[in-house]
């Protein structure tokens, strides 16, 4: 069976869902929407890994893959045009079999690292070749990255690190050496392989994934993985590689685990607002900043939604949850006490949701 590593992810991403949401929402995880139903979809079900990382893929390419898992018979639709699948015992054995040999990377997080990932490489990927330049004497040639900000930073880096270009060189070559040993040779292939130095241009993906003869989503997967695994290594060790430390922005990770919106609701939740003082004073609908609640709450651990819901409703809705084993508002409103709102059950999805079910 000729499946796509594309395909798989799909797939994969409809095993969790099983059947709640429409094929649509995997659009918008894999394009990494920052919606609150999409931010809450990737933390409810567990994808928050996948998040983004096929950016841009369009909704007609989508569809097709859907089409192609369903002549396969690896998914079923759950009714006619609802746009829901659940996956078919073929398609849990191939999905096992694929896992084997090309599992989703340990530290792949796309909703974590995505942003931080994006200006790492181009930092570096623009560093490099300039160095690569100078070290060979070489002036004449077309930056790798033309955007503004990341040429002015390389600018600012190379002043403030005032070692010779040689010693430079060196020291950031060690430092990637060594973040690379934490990957496999594959990742480490790739990686290097896109690197630009002054006796070539860096390789695309899909030349990569030609020369190499492995799948083009599998090597792009591969890829963001080695930026995601160094991310996660500075984050932790940041002083054992202080000049990658310092191409990705100190406490960035707070900043981007909350959309800007919802950050400035968040602030005035920490002042004691209330969600109607807040929605006069940002000039916002209830629903809105009871979305921006929820997100909050996916993000924050130590966010208490006591303040929002009881702890009586949030037992009752925590025993219907588990009993019914479904995240769908509706048929957990239907079998709940009339006085609990839909905002309610989505705080305490958000909160707990996770840690129940598959």
């Amino acid at each position: 069976m000729n499946i796509t590593y594309r395909s798989i992810l799909i797939l994969y991403s409809l095993h969790k869902l099983d059947g709640e949401r429409t094929v649509y929402g995997i659009h918008h995880l894999l394009n990494g929407k920052k919606s609150s139903q999409t931010i809450g979809d990737a933390n409810l079900f567990g994808l928050t890994p996948l998040f983004g990382i096929l950016r841009p893929i369009g909704r007609e390419q989508v569809e097709k893959e859907i089409q192609i898992l369903r002549e396969h018979a690896l998914i079923e639709e759950i009714t006619a045009s609802s746009n829901k699948f659940t996956i078919t015992s073929l398609g849990e054995r191939v999905l096992k079999k694929e896992f084997e040999n090309k599992p989703i990377p340990p530290h792949l997080n796309g909703w974590k690292h995505n942003e931080q990932s994006i200006l790492l490489w181009r930092r570096l990927s623009l560093l490099t070749q300039v160095l690569s330049n100078l070290v060979n004497g070489k002036k004449q040639y077309t930056p790798i990255q033309q955007e503004d900000s990341i040429v002015d930073w390389v600018k600012g880096f190379l002043i403030k690190y005032g070692h010779t270009r040689f010693t430079l060189s060196e020291a950031i070559y060690n430092e990637v050496l060594s973040v690379l040993e934490m990957v496999t040779e594959l990742e480490s292939t790739i990686f290097v392989m896109r690197l630009t130095s002054s006796a070539r241009i860096g390789y695309t993906i899909d030349q990569i994934s030609s020369l190499l003869g492995e799948d083009e989503i599998w090597c792009q997967v591969l890829f963001l993985h080695t930026l995601h695994t160094i991310i996660h290594h500075l984050e932790m060790n940041r002083h054992s590689f202080p000049l990658l430390g310092s191409m990705i922005e100190a406490n960035h990770q707070e900043e981007v685990l909350l959309t800007v919106s919802t950050k400035k609701t968040y602030q005035l939740l920490l002042q004691g607002k209330t969600i109607d003082e807040i929605g006069i004073i940002r000039n916002l609908k209830r629903n809105t900043i009871e979305d921006h609640i929820v997100e909050v709450t996916h993000q924050k651990p130590d966010f208490s939604i006591d303040r929002f819901v009881t702890h009586e409703h949030q037992q009752q809705i925590l025993s219907v949850y588990k009993t019914l084993n479904v995240k769908q508002l509706r048929p957990l409103k239907e079998k709940l006490s009339i006085d609990i709102s839909y905002f309610e059950i989505r705080l305490v999805l958000a909160r707990f949701g996770g840690k129940h079910g598959s």
